[in-house]
């Protein structure tokens, strides 16, 4: 059973590994490929070059051509099975756009699904000085620390930021080159996430769904399973 469990884990990251590098190709980068494993505590991890020896892969270079690129890309999903529809969950991801040059963080999207502590699950960090935002850790007595240290939060479980959305701002912000059609791969590709979401929520609490399709005049029938 449990073998059984890791095979379809394993295929499933698969998949979704593939449309992570089918959109990342279709806009702001160049035969780049995702790759999925299983760790040891048997969960699916989604990276750019990783291995068992390299668990947190490579960034990714954001360029579509020759050029060498300023800007890199981290991307990594650690992936389990919803217990209640058997579909892909994430646990855990990153998202860390980088300066290519020193590797710095410019900012990070980071989403727990069981957070160890009081921090939001969906949350964000901007790296670099701020006397705004450090005057503002002041006023909570935390002087000492930076404004990266600051957990934003970013629209929790349902409606956090996806990949999509950091590919739109680097090229909306002219900060990569891009391919022409872009815009058809983002929004063919955030539409299939929106929708895995909603059916995740549904899912959750089918009452208020049920509700909002009645008032658009569907009928809706419990099932008596």
């Amino acid at each position: 059973m449990q073998s059984s469990r890791k095979t379809t884990l394993l295929r499933q990251a698969q998949a979704f590994a593939g449309e992570l590098t089918d959109v990342l190709n279709g806009t702001i980068t160049d035969g780049i490929r995702l790759n999925a494993l299983t760790d040891v505590r048997g969960r699916a991890v989604v990276g750019y070059r990783i291995s068992q020896h390299k668990p947190l892969g490579d960034s990714i270079p954001l360029t579509i051509s020759q050029a060498p690129p300023k800007l890199h890309l981290s991307v990594l999903h650690t992936l389990d099975l919803d217990e209640l529809s058997g579909d892909l969950v994430t646990s855990s991801s990153t998202y860390s756009l980088q300066d290519a040059t020193s590797a710095t963080a410019i900012f990070t999207y980071d989403y727990v699904r069981e957070p160890p502590n009081e921090y939001p699950e969906a949350h964000f960090h901007l790296y670099g000085q701020s006397d705004t935002l450090q005057n503002l850790l002041g006023v909570g007595g935390r002087d000492t620390d930076k404004p990266a240290d600051l957990h934003l939060p970013v629209g929790g479980r349902r409606y956090r930021p996806c990949l999509e959305d950091i590919i739109e701002f680097c090229i909306l912000e002219r900060l990569v080159k891009s391919r022409q059609k872009w815009q058809t791969a983002v929004k063919q590709s955030r539409s299939r996430y929106h929708k895995l979401q909603l059916q995740a929520a549904v899912r959750r609490d089918p009452a208020h769904a049920a509700t909002a399709l009645q008032q658009m005049g569907w009928q809706v029938e419990e099932s008596k399973e």
